[in-house]
C-alpha cells in the first residue's frame, strides 16, 4: 500500500495490530489467513479431474456444522493427545470455523492440537472431578509434579471458564466404511493441522483408508479409520467458515485416480518415486534403498539387569518387553526415548547421548523446567546401532545385557541376585528368632546355598568379605555404608540408590526415621521405590532393643 505520510502509515500501522489478539506467549491472527487464496471452486475441480465427491453419510460429521462458542482465553478439560489416559486443563488459544487450537496448562507451545468443538475429548472444567477422576498433568510437564496441584488451584483462579452450552454433542458413527478409491474429500493435513486441504481416497483397508493430498507427492498422505474426525465432505470448509487449501501446484488433472487405481507395476513405481520424493533421497541412496539398505531391528528389554546409578528401576519395570520390529532409526528413537523418560538425572543422561547426535531424528526431554529436544545420530545399519547401544549402556554405567537382539535372561545379574538372596536368607538366619524360621525354611535355604555356591565363588572377588551377617545387631548403630550394605543384599534392585543414601548420609538412625513420603518429598523417589525402602525399613525396626 502507499501511504500520504509518516502519520498516516502509523496510523495504518496501529490499527493492524488491533486485529491481533496476544494470548500469554501466542499470538492469535483474527481473522484466520488464507493468503489471499480465492473461495475453491469443487464443482469444476471435479470435473477437471473426472472425479465424484464422498457422501456425506460416509463421514463421521454433522451435517451442519455446530456452532463455535468457545473464545480465545476459555478454561476447559481436554485429553492430553500424547498421553490419551490423562484428562488436563486446557486454554483456547484460537479459534477458526467449528475448530479450536488448544494449549495444556503447564506444556509448552510447541504441542498446540486443534479440536472440533463437538470432540468426545473436550469437557467443561469440573467434569472429572464429578466423574470421580483427577486432572492430570500434561505430558512435559514444566515444573516438579509434586507442584502440580497448587499450580492447579492458581491457573484456574479467576480463570475464565468455557460455558456448558459450547459443548456439543458428538455425531453418530457410519455403521460401515462405504469409501471407494478416488472419491474427493477435505481432509486435516496432520503435519500442519491448522490446514485442511483437498484430498483424495487413495486406498480402503478393512476400516481403514488412506488418504493422499492431491498436488503432492506423498510427503504428507497418512492411513486413518473411515470414522475419523480428521476428514470432511467436499463443501465442508465453505459451510462452516474454515479455509480450504487448494491443491498443489504439482496437480495434473485426471493424473490421479480418475480412471480408476494404476495396475501393479505403475503403483510399485509411484510408491518409490513419493518415497523418494517425500525423504529428499539422491539417486545413488534412493538406489541403496531400493536394495534394502534400510535394515530393521528389534530390541528386548531385559527387566532383571542393573541399570546403574542415572536409572530409575521401578519405571524400567513399567517398560514394555520388546521394542520393534521396525526401521533402526525408528528402533533407536524409540529406545533412546524410554531411557531418557526413565532416568534419575537425565541432564546427564541426554549428554552422553548428544555427543553423536546430527541427524534429523529427534527426541525430547524435560529438566530444569524447561522441554529440550536432542538430535540422535544417523544410524540405518543393524550393527552400528548395536555398537551404538554398547557404547551407550556403558557410559550409563548399565548391565551389558539391558538392551538385547534376542530375549534371554542375563547370567550375570541373575548370579548377583542369586548372591544377595542366600545372603539375605542366611542374615534371617542368625539375626532372627529361633520360632521365625521352621525346619522347611531352614531346609529352603541350605538348598539354595548349595546350589549357588558357585556363584559365590565367582563373585567373591567384587563381594565384600564383610557381609551383612557381621553388621551390629541393632539397626540403629550402622553407618551409612552398612545402610547401603545391607539394601543391596535385601534387593540388588535398590543398589541403583546408593549415591543418594550417601549424599544425604543416611546412616543408621536416619533410615529408622525415614518414611514413603518424606523419601519422596526430600530424596526425589518415586512411590515404588520408597515403598519398597519403607516395607524394608519396618522388618528393621522389631529387631531394635
Amino acid at each position: 500500500k502507499n501511504f500520504c505520510s509518516a502519520a498516516c502509515l502509523n496510523k495504518h500501522q496501529r490499527k493492524e495490530q488491533t486485529k491481533k489478539t496476544v494470548f500469554g506467549d501466542v499470538q492469535v491472527e483474527h481473522p484466520f489467513s488464507t493468503h489471499g487464496n480465492p473461495i475453491f471452486d469443487w464443482d469444476s475441480y471435479l470435473k477437471e479431474t473426472s472425479s465424484t465427491a464422498a457422501p456425506a453419510y460416509c463421514f463421521k460429521q454433522h451435517e451442519e456444522s455446530p456452532e463455535n462458542e468457545f473464545k480465545p482465553g476459555m478454561k476447559l478439560e481436554a485429553v492430553d493427545p500424547r498421553n490419551i489416559t490423562s484428562m488436563c486443563i486446557a486454554t483456547v488459544i484460537g479459534v477458526v470455523g467449528p475448530r479450536i487450537r488448544l494449549r495444556l496448562d503447564g506444556g509448552d507451545n510447541k504441542n498446540d492440537f486443534w479440536r472440533l468443538v463437538d470432540s468426545s475429548e473436550l469437557k467443561p472444567v469440573g467434569y472429572t472431578e464429578k466423574k470421580g477422576g483427577m486432572l492430570q498433568p500434561p505430558l512435559g510437564f514444566r515444573m516438579n509434579g509434586s507442584l502440580f496441584p497448587m499450580f492447579l488451584v492458581k491457573t484456574l483462579n479467576g480463570a475464565f471458564y468455557s460455558p456448558d452450552t459450547a459443548f456439543k454433542s458428538e455425531p453418530d458413527t457410519p455403521t460401515d466404511n462405504l469409501f471407494k478409491v478416488g472419491q474427493k474429500i477435505e481432509a486435516v493435513d496432520k503435519k500442519n493441522p491448522h490446514l485442511i486441504c483437498v484430498a483424495t481416497i487413495g486406498d480402503v483397508n478393512k476400516n481403514n483408508i488412506f488418504v493422499t493430498f492431491d498436488g503432492w507427492r506423498g510427503a504428507f498422505d497418512y492411513w486413518c479409520s473411515y470414522d475419523s474426525r480428521d476428514i470432511f465432505p467436499v463443501g465442508w470448509c465453505v459451510k462452516s467458515g474454515h479455509p480450504l487449501q487448494p491443491p498443489g501446484h504439482k496437480a495434473v488433472p485426471g493424473s490421479r485416480y480418475s480412471g480408476g487405481r494404476p495396475n501393479g507395476a505403475q503403483a510399485s513405481t509411484n510408491l518409490k518415486q513419493n518415497l523418494n520424493d517425500s525423504l529428499n533421497l539422491t539417486p545413488d541412496s534412493a538406489s541403496d534403498l531400493e536394495t534394502g539398505i534400510q535394515e530393521s531391528c528389534s530390541v528386548f528389554i531385559n527387566h532383571e539387569c542393573k541399570c546403574g546409578p542415572f536409572m530409575d528401576s521401578s519405571k524400567l519395570f513399567e517398560l514394555p518387553k520388546q521394542l520393534g520390529p521396525g526401521l533402526v532409526q525408528k528402533v533407536l528413537k524409540d529406545t533412546i526415548q524410554h531411557l531418557v523418560n526413565t532416568a534419575h538425572d537425565i541432564q546427564s543422561v541426554t549428554t552422553l547421548m548428544k555427543k553423536q547426535g546430527d541427524s534429523t531424528c529427534t527426541i525430547t526431554a524435560t529438566y530444569e523446567g524447561k522441554s529440550r529436544v536432542f538430535k540422535l545420530p544417523k544410524i540405518e545399519k543393524t550393527d552400528e546401532f548395536w555398537d551404538y547401544i554398547r557404547t551407550l549402556l556403558e557410559d550409563l554405567s548399565c548391565c551389558k545385557n539391558l538392551l538385547s537382539p534376542a530375549l534371554n535372561v542375563c547370567s550375570e545379574c541373575k548370579q548377583e541376585k542369586n548372591v544377595s538372596i542366600v545372603n539375605d536368607n542366611k542374615n534371617i538366619k542368625r539375626h532372627g528368632s529361633p520360632e521365625s524360621s521352621t525346619p522347611d525354611e531352614v531346609t529352603l535355604v541350605t538348598k539354595m546355598a548349595r546350589t549357588s555356591e558357585p556363584e559365590m565363588e565367582a563373585a567373591s572377588s567384587t563381594t565384600p568379605t564383610e557381609g551383612p551377617s557381621r553388621l551390629p545387631v541393632d539397626p540403629a548403630e550402622w553407618s551409612v555404608e552398612d545402610v547401603i550394605q545391607h539394601i543391596n543384599c535385601v534387593d540388588i534392585q535398590l543398589n541403583t540408590f546408593a549415591d543418594l543414601f550417601r549424599k544425604h548420609e543416611i546412616d543408621g538412625k536416619a533410615l529408622l526415621l525415614l518414611n514413603s513420603d518424606t523419601m519422596m518429598k526430600y530424596m526425589g523417589l518415586r512411590l515404588g521405590p520408597a515403598l519398597k525402602l519403607q516395607n524394608l525399613i519396618n522388618r528393621l525396626r522389631p529387631r531394635r532393643r
